[in-house]
């Protein structure tokens, strides 16, 4: 799911210094300015759609954003307001360092993984618990490897039973041509690269993030004291980047024609790799976040990882929708503004 960039710490710093300072308007009051950093993946584009077109503007807010996967790097930083957001799968968050009285809070969804996600396996593996006793090299917080503990886990079975190899995503497809390994967990556009052009006869997709049903979800983070001390800020990204939505849907090609080039890629080519993915809209955070009267769809997913992440030891104890998340911003944002 994520095409990787990587910056030092001092480099998302530095490079947010630049955006501010490059910024053609005047300079932005610290109550409104917000500061990202998140990693290189074409779910998150509608931010950028929103800042060049104006949105955030129109509000008198300045975003500026750098590419950075490194949670390392990130969550320091946003824990002390240096940055003031970023996006990542909920899963990948709730991993540690976060605890329950972490100076962090979930304020927005934005994409859905349909797709753009995977597990490739090779010729006899055809369920996940074909998998057990045998190979399977991945990332340990990574989406496919997230998937093969859910679909263990409903098995009654875990991740322990298999062996898994910890590698670079990067490296998935060369790892994948070695006939020990059952299968690989990677993403788009890796994964169909790799069935395609394998020397392994036999080589299929094991799993998908199609799937899982919102398993694989991205949210927008940001530091709790900034958003409680300056929430109009934060009700206007989450508005700019539900127009950008919108515009996806209505006006796909005006959408890739500016967010493309913010990747170094074609609107054709950024066309075809989000194709595995689904971007939330306003109607879909209201689900998402349970306004309404209805259950909240992001508690059970947030439910599912407590599970998957206590098991793989990536949490040291559960955390619940309510100490992690505010809906609260989501209820009534276009209430009297533009859409």
């Amino acid at each position: 799911m994520k095409l990787l960039k990587k910056l030092t710490f001092s480099a998302v710093s530095a490079l947010a210094l630049v955006l501010v300072a490059a910024t053609p308007v005047s300079p932005a009051k610290a109550a409104e300015l917000i500061k990202c950093a998140f990693p290189y993946w074409f779910g998150f584009a509608p931010t950028m759609v929103a800042e060049k077109l104006g949105y955030f503007a129109e509000e008198g807010v300045e975003v500026t954003w750098v590419f950075d996967n490194d949670r390392a790097n990130v969550y320091p930083a946003l824990d002390t307001n240096e940055i003031n957001c970023t996006m990542r799968t909920i899963g990948e968050h709730m991993s540690r360092p976060l605890t329950a009285d972490s100076n962090l809070v979930v304020i927005g969804v934005i994409d859905v993984s349909v797709g753009a996600d995977g597990v490739v396996a090779a010729a006899g593996i055809d369920k996940a618990t074909d998998l057990i006793g045998k190979i399977f090299a991945g990332e340990i917080n990574h989406p496919g490897t997230v998937m093969v503990a859910y679909a263990l886990k409903k098995a009654g079975h875990s991740l322990d039973e298999v062996d898994m190899r910890l590698i670079a995503t990067d490296d998935a497809a060369a790892v994948f041509e070695d006939s020990d390994v059952a299968a690989v967990a990677t993403w788009e556009p890796m994964l169909s690269e790799i069935v395609a052009n394998t020397a392994r006869e036999g080589a299929h997709i094991l799993l998908s993030s199609a799937d899982f049903n919102g398993l694989i979800t991205d949210v927008v983070i940001v530091n709790k004291q900034d958003f409680a001390a300056n929430r109009a800020k934060y009700e206007t990204l989450m508005r700019g980047i539900y127009r950008a939505v919108d515009l996806y849907n209505n006006d796909p090609d005006k959408f890739l024609a500016v967010a493309a080039p913010t990747y170094d890629v074609t609107p054709d080519v950024m066309a075809g790799d989000l194709g595995g993915v689904y971007y939330t809209t306003y109607e879909d955070a209201l689900e998402f976040f349970g306004i309404g009267g209805q259950s909240p769809k992001l508690a059970g997913v947030i439910d599912s990882f407590n599970d998957i992440n206590v098991d793989l030891d990536l949490m040291d104890a559960p955390i619940n929708f309510d100490v992690m998340v505010d809906p609260s911003l989501t209820d009534g944002l276009f209430d009297g503004r533009k859409r």
